[in-house]
């Protein structure tokens, strides 16, 4: 049940770091009029988000609300940046199936911009202009200047995309780097996954003898932990050595997706079926191979002769499940990172359990055949 309730909370604390809180970026005004906010920050080489917020506390609807990105830091080129995945006008209807903004109510305005070269970090002066017309039909224009702020990149991050750069270099595909890197990665972490799962069949092995620990000592909770310590450190087994390889592959693995989320030079990629390893898989190919493979990256985790309790059934189908849901708003060169990962995490994973299974063999034969001439003897 812990280990239920470990996954869980992990689940849990992995889906606000890839999915980010729900509250919204912009502060509350009760200020009258028209109020036009501003918000937005990222990271060179990344593509980020500006978005303009019209609220409208005025006794009246507005309608036909329209806004413009007019310029960066006075250049109406908006240099050092680009426009990624929007025009620089948009209109309450591209944002809302009505051309009305009811009193006391607001429309949001995304622009998305980007940056394919190193940019200094430091707050930029936007200039945004909105129009609108009131319920008499007059027109109105509001210049609104803000700043956004461009912070430096993850030091990690940087590491990691310098990584990727290089194996582009040899594969011209940034597709198959992804692909290389993650293979790459599983193989420098195999020792530590070998470790969890000998860890793993020890404390399978020792099962019979704590049971009739937890047994014996059930009225005595003290005396039962000193007992079941004392059979650890006999038979040479670690109790963290099941979670203690995954906690320590996390952090990596978290590197890597924020490396790859929202990097520019993804934008223009091309990948078999895909266009852009930035643009979430239209055809919804990538969710579903996210889910077939981590199903079976869980089936194969199961040590033979291990019981599976309901929860952790439960689990097994749950998880790849709420991942594939994730994945349909995920870009490409993450989930092709993901599945790349749970593919090879199979196959690691069939090979190292067959091994254990192929040594436990061959520990038993002599003692086999010490028995038999046991036998004979007697």
């Amino acid at each position: 049940m812990k280990k239920i309730l470990l996954v869980f909370g992990f689940v849990l604390l992995l889906s606000v770091f890839l999915t980010g809180c729900a509250t919204s970026p912009f502060p509350k005004t009760t200020e009258p009029g028209v109020i036009v906010q501003v918000v937005g920050n990222g990271r060179p080489f990344e593509n980020f988000p500006v978005g303009v917020r019209v609220v409208n506390n005025t006794s009246d609807p507005i309608l036909d609300v329209t806004v413009e990105l007019v310029s960066i830091n006075g250049n109406e080129d908006l240099k050092p940046f680009e426009l990624w995945k929007s025009t620089r006008y948009l209109s309450l209807k591209d944002v809302s199936k009505t051309s009305v903004v009811d009193l006391g109510k607001d429309a949001t305005f995304t622009f998305y911009l980007t940056s394919y070269s190193e940019i200094k970090a430091g707050p930029y002066n936007v200039e945004i202009k909105v129009t609108y017309k009131d319920a008499n039909g007059k027109l109105s224009t509001i210049n609104k200047e803000s700043v956004i702020t461009i912070v430096p990149v993850n030091g990690f991050y940087k590491f990691m995309r310098l990584i990727i750069e290089w194996i582009n270099k040899f594969t011209y595909n940034y597709g198959l780097a992804i692909i290389v890197l993650t293979v790459i990665f599983k193989l420098i972490t195999h020792p530590l996954t070998r470790y969890q799962f000998k860890s793993t069949a020890k404390l399978q092995e020792i099962q019979p003898e704590l049971k009739k620990i937890q047994e014996k000592y059930k009225d005595n909770p003290q005396k039962q932990q000193q007992e079941i310590m004392k059979l650890y450190k006999e038979k040479g087994v670690n109790m963290y050595g099941g979670c203690l390889p995954v906690l320590i592959q996390w952090p990596l693995l978290i590197i890597l997706y924020g490396a790859l989320m929202n990097y520019a030079p993804l934008n223009n990629a091309k990948f078999l079926w895909l266009t852009n390893l930035n643009i979430p898989d239209r055809y919804y190919i990538l969710p579903v191979l996210v889910f077939l493979s981590m199903f079976l990256q869980s089936k194969t985790s199961q040590m033979p002769g291990a019981e599976m309790d309901p929860n952790t059934k439960m689990f097994m189908y749950f998880l790849p499940v709420i991942f594939a849901v994730w994945a349909v708003s995920w870009p490409p060169s993450v989930l092709l990172y993901w599945i790349t990962f749970s593919i090879v995490a199979t196959l690691e994973q069939y090979l190292i359990i067959r091994s254990l299974e192929q040594f436990k063999k061959l520990g038993e034969a002599p003692k086999k055949e010490v028995i038999k001439k046991d036998k004979k003897e007697k």
